[in-house]
């Protein structure tokens, strides 16, 4: 299999070189030249298969010529044995035509180790292969990032070192004590003022300099790179085939809450080789931006990254939007490079919407909305469910799924995090002594309790100083960053005496380039 770029500016690559470097060298996003049919008759082999049996199949043309199908199965053992849920993704029917397909029983109680634990075992296998140093740098809006560190921890080769970066108060307590409580010296970790995707300019620059990349093995992990979506096709294999013996369907509706759209390009896929997903729906917070371009056509970034309860899908850029519409135009590489380049001048890009609407719907649901769906998720059906499962199951109530009752259309609700994550929102959707009659259910996981008291080491902070425009601030937190990968031993160094300010920190340079 070889990869090409959605904006078509340079030749096709190997799945190793596609992952390598996360973004194409034309600042584009990589996706397969190919997508293999899956049919009605590997639908019914795969049927009887486990979890990881299934991925294996739904992969390995994606990897073939690179990595043999033996090899393929034990690292994909490997990547979910951390699993507290024996079937890995349980599917638990709602309603006689709803599901909720839960994602969240891994290593870090979301559905990023579904990727990322397969992510980070295949680069360190072509690591390993060529004997060559990898160093993942991660932005997170709150779950990428534990699950990155703990995937790295995890594959506990020497050869990979981790940077996450976060944004200062828009995570939970507790995804920021999954980060701040791991003690490795492969991990770094930085807080940054901003919203949940401020830092991925400075990232992608960094990705983009072929220089400081190769000097530094430099990869990038969160969902632009192209493994990520390859592997969450895998669970919505296994939903379809899970919901159509709840359901007997043919084909299969999902709602997924959406922040970048990895997810959703996930599904993308999974539907254009031919697995029967019928409309695929975009449930978006208030920050819209996918809610208004699958609507109205209207891909443009809003002036300010809002607050909410679903902090983990506070995105204003979904970048994997950029492989929705590659498909959307029917795989037109200048097309989309065209789109992309006019979306950089403006900050905004007209669309039409028509294009969008054999696929896709989307729900703009709002804080009030979110936390009534949780309400009502454990008053109806007994299940405490976290706010970004919250803002699905009210997407998918207001695009006229029976999510409470009993509806026509069979459909499947992605829950994409564990409740325990997220107390804030929790208590205020369900009251105090809800929270701890749940807290002290065996439904809360103990490595959720055990993270509770854990000891914290205080990141790095790349602070936005008074006045300073977002581009210059990101600048500046580029240079930070180049300085901790040039010196990552003597950083971590101060980083242990809980350095909070970047002003404390001597980076050998001056003022004028911070």
């Amino acid at each position: 299999m070889r990869y090409v770029s959605t904006r078509g500016g340079c030749e096709a690559v190997s799945f190793e070189a596609a992952i390598a470097a996360g973004y194409a060298p034309d600042g584009g996003l990589y996706v397969p030249e190919t997508l293999p049919r899956i049919t009605a008759s590997d639908l019914d082999a795969w049927r009887t298969l486990d979890f990881t049996g299934v991925a294996v199949e739904v992969l390995l043309p994606f990897v073939e010529g690179e990595v043999a199908r033996e090899e393929l199965e034990v690292l994909l053992r490997k990547a979910y044995a951390g699993y507290d849920a024996t079937e890995t993704v349980p599917v638990t029917k709602l309603t006689k035509s709803t599901a909720l397909v839960e994602l969240f029983h891994g290593p870090t109680l979301c559905f990023k180790d579904l990727g990322l634990q397969v992510a980070v075992r295949l680069l360190a296998l072509f690591a390993r292969r060529r004997n060559e140093p990898r160093t993942l740098l991660v932005a997170t809006t709150g779950d990428t990032g534990p699950a990155a560190l703990r995937a790295v921890a995890d594959v506990g080769d020497p050869s990979l070192r981790c940077v996450v970066c976060y944004p200062r108060g828009q995570i939970s307590d507790l995804q920021r004590k999954q980060m701040t409580s791991a003690a490795s010296d492969a991990i770094r970790v930085c807080c940054f003022d901003g919203g949940g995707d401020d830092m991925d300019a400075p990232i992608k620059r960094l990705s983009l300099d072929p220089a400081f990349r190769a000097a530094h093995g430099l990869m990038g992990v969160n969902s632009y790179n192209i493994v990520r979506p390859l592997a969450q096709q895998v669970h919505y294999v296994w939903a379809f085939l899970r919901c159509r013996e709840l359901f007997d369907c043919t084909t299969l509706d999902v709602v997924v809450p959406t922040g970048a759209m990895g997810n959703l390009a996930a599904a993308t896929f999974a539907q254009r080789r031919g697995v029967p997903l019928g409309k695929l729906c975009a449930a978006t917070n208030v920050n819209d931006i996918s809610f208004r371009a699958f609507t109205e056509g209207d891909f443009s970034r809003a002036p300010e990254m809002l607050k909410t309860r679903s902090d983990a899908i506070n995105i204003q850029v979904p970048y994997n939007f950029e492989r929705v519409l590659y498909y959307a135009l029917g795989g037109d590489a200048v097309g989309t490079r065209r789109a992309m380049d006019l979306f950089a001048e403006n900050d905004a890009l007209r669309l039409d919407a028509a294009r969008f609407d054999l696929v896709y719907r989307a729900a703009r649901i709002d804080d009030a909305a979110t936390l009534a769906a949780l309400r009502r998720c454990r008053d109806v059906h007994g299940l405490t469910c976290d706010p970004h499962a919250a803002v699905a199951l009210a997407g998918a109530e207001a695009l006229g799924y029976g999510v409470f009752d009993d509806g026509e259309t069979p459909v499947a609700i992605l829950a994409t995090a564990h409740a325990c994550k997220f107390q804030e929102a929790v208590m205020e959707a369900i009251g105090d002594a809800a929270w701890r009659e749940y807290r002290g259910s065996s439904n809360f996981p103990a490595r959720a309790k055990a993270l509770e008291e854990a000891p914290e080491v205080e990141p790095l902070a790349l602070r936005r100083r008074a006045g300073e425009s977002l581009d210059d601030a990101q600048r500046r937190w580029e240079v930070m960053l180049r300085a901790l990968l040039e010196d990552p031993d003597g950083l971590h160094a101060v980083l242990g005496e809980c350095v909070d300010d970047e002003d404390d920190l001597d980076l050998g340079v001056g003022d004028d380039s911070l």
